[in-house]
């Protein structure tokens, strides 16, 4: 499964102030994600899984976002 290379589209404008409900961010950048995984074929075992976050935090000096990466094999 893929999501929509544009699938973080309606979220680039997102809002910053979107407040943290038990440590998950419900709204805005920061709940963006790109989900990719692989299977094998024939048995249909996940063998490959990734997350990228691309707005993870918001550096306060550069105020730019560095993405963080969630690997598994």
């Amino acid at each position: 499964w893929q999501t929509p290379p544009d699938s973080t589209n309606e979220f680039i404008g997102g809002r910053e102030d979107v407040a943290t409900v038990d440590g998950i961010a419900p709204g805005g950048l920061r709940s963006a994600l790109v989900l990719v995984g692989a299977f094998d074929r024939h048995s249909g075992v996940p063998v490959l899984g990734v997350i990228n976050e691309p707005f993870f935090q918001r550096d306060p000096q550069t105020r730019r976002y560095p993405q963080t990466l969630h690997l598994g094999v």
